[in-house]
């Protein structure tokens, strides 16, 4: 079982990513939007291809999911985000064993989603998120008693391609005059972010900033919910 970091010290937030690409990312977005965090990241590149194989709520996929929470709560994390998409029911999982927040890649996004009035767009690479995150969305939607409206859109022959940031932000340009907002929905696209929010007149987000402002406003509401209690 996890403890909390003691008063004074660093947040200790354990990332769990299935490939080198979102790594990156994600640290960029702690640096920006919350750089006195101390990020562990945990590396498993076979959850893709094994999620692909299995399914991704095969009950091998899910022990292993649980397992990976178990040893962020080795590691005395603060928290636990997920940079891997398609697996929310397994990550829904670890999140009822662990007393600590467990974030989906895609939740903090979503709830801004949600809250946004008016039609928004978001944007897939991996083929195999696409029916993963709609799900994802429909039962936060659901949850949170809000009819969404949101489109998912696959921007083609972009995941793994030389010119991926360029794929998706032309697929941005040519979406922008339609919808309020538009959302990169894996944490791998999110190096393309700035050049899509100069192409586009319209605000872009992304997953790893999102996650991180949820995060930390999580963290600080902790924080004095406890200076309270004193």
């Amino acid at each position: 079982m996890s403890a909390p970091a003691a008063a004074g010290d660093r947040p200790r937030i354990v990332l769990v990513s299935a490939g080198q690409v979102s790594m990156p990312p994600a640290d960029r977005a702690f640096r920006a939007g919350w750089p006195e965090v101390e990020p562990i990241h945990v590396l498993d590149e076979s959850l893709s291809t094994d999620g692909a194989r299995l399914g991704p709520v095969h009950p091998d996929i899910v022990a292993r999911f649980e397992h990976l929470g178990r040893y962020a709560a080795l590691l005395r994390a603060d928290a636990l985000l997920f940079t891997c998409s398609a697996f929310a029911r397994a990550i829904g999982q670890v999140r009822r064993e662990q007393r600590f927040p467990v974030l989906t890649p895609n939740e903090a996004l979503f709830d801004r989603l949600l809250a946004t009035r008016g039609r928004t767009a978001v944007l897939v690479t991996f083929p195999a998120s696409l029916e993963a995150l709609r799900a994802e969305l429909e039962a936060q939607a659901q949850q949170a008693s809000v009819v969404p409206q949101v489109d998912f859109v696959w921007v083609p022959d972009a995941f793994g391609a030389p010119d991926h940031d360029q794929k998706v932000v032309d697929q941005c340009q040519a979406l922008a005059g339609r919808y309020q907002a538009l959302a990169l929905g894996q944490f791998s696209m999110a190096r393309a972010l700035e050049a899509a929010r100069a192409a586009c007149p319209i605000p872009v987000w992304d997953t790893p900033g999102t996650a991180v402002e949820k995060l930390r406003a999580g963290w600080e509401a902790q924080q004095r919910a406890r200076m309270t209690a004193r």
